[in-house]
């Protein structure tokens, strides 16, 4: 059975990941700061991970398949938590390295930090992605499963590296490079959660069995949350220290 894409919700997303990238990249510079930095990471926690959920699940509306499509409640607010934790490890992570030293990484916490953010990422979106519960099951395709953690996890080290890296400096050249910074995160992200989808196979006379709560296009409901997430990540990046 083969899926279409809503070309303008797939830009959406597109553009949420890189928003949330930003928020991210400028988020790791104030849990490092000392007083009050135990309130930036639950805040920064919240914001970027909403932000990186809301790209995978524009992503997963933007798909169709010639039958109703719906999404188990439980199972998507599981896939919610897993971004959230996610992005509080990857903060915590950027912190931890700061508290060691303000300028030489450590590998073996950054190594340690991209595996679970990568973890992290990819369980996020097969969570969400079973949440469907189509019958029978989705299937995988191994090879783009395995490349869809492989990019997960690399973009997870470059996501720490760079958060790391642009944390100080002078603040008008700061901007500039985590925008740039963000471009090349947003498209990681975004390729990650693409090959994951390229991965799934539905098979013919599958059949989604979650019952709709109420009816709403999936292009109203992928703006509108991406309105949501735009409104977030823009409070988290302007907020004061």
């Amino acid at each position: 059975m083969q899926g279409t894409y809503d070309v303008g919700l797939v830009l959406t997303s597109i553009l949420v990941a890189t928003l949330a990238s930003y928020a991210a990249l400028n988020l790791a510079s104030r849990v490092t700061s000392g007083e009050g930095s135990r309130l930036w990471l639950v805040g920064g926690a919240i914001a970027m991970g909403f932000g990186i959920w809301s790209m995978h699940f524009i992503g997963m509306l933007a798909f169709s398949l010639p039958i109703p499509l719906a999404y188990d409640p439980a199972i998507t607010l599981a896939s919610l938590a897993i971004a959230i934790v996610t992005s509080g490890i990857a903060l915590a992570v950027v912190a931890q390295m700061a508290i060691l030293s303000e300028t030489e990484i450590d590998v073996p916490i950054l190594v340690a930090g991209g595996v679970i953010m990568g973890a992290g990422i990819c369980g996020m979106h097969y969570t969400g992605m079973a949440a469907m519960r189509m019958s029978p099951p989705i299937q995988y395709t191994p090879s783009l499963f395995a490349l869809s953690m492989v990019i997960a996890v690399s973009a997870s080290l470059v996501a720490l590296w760079l958060a790391f890296t642009l944390r100080v400096g002078d603040a008008r050249r700061l901007s500039w490079y985590r925008l740039a910074a963000a471009i090349v995160m947003g498209l990681a992200i975004t390729g990650m959660h693409y090959t994951a989808m390229a991965a799934s196979m539905f098979k013919p006379g599958a059949l989604c069995t979650v019952r709709g709560i109420f009816q709403m296009s999936n292009a109203l409901l992928g703006y509108g949350l991406a309105g949501a997430s735009l409104i977030l990540l823009g409070a988290a990046i302007l907020a004061k220290e």
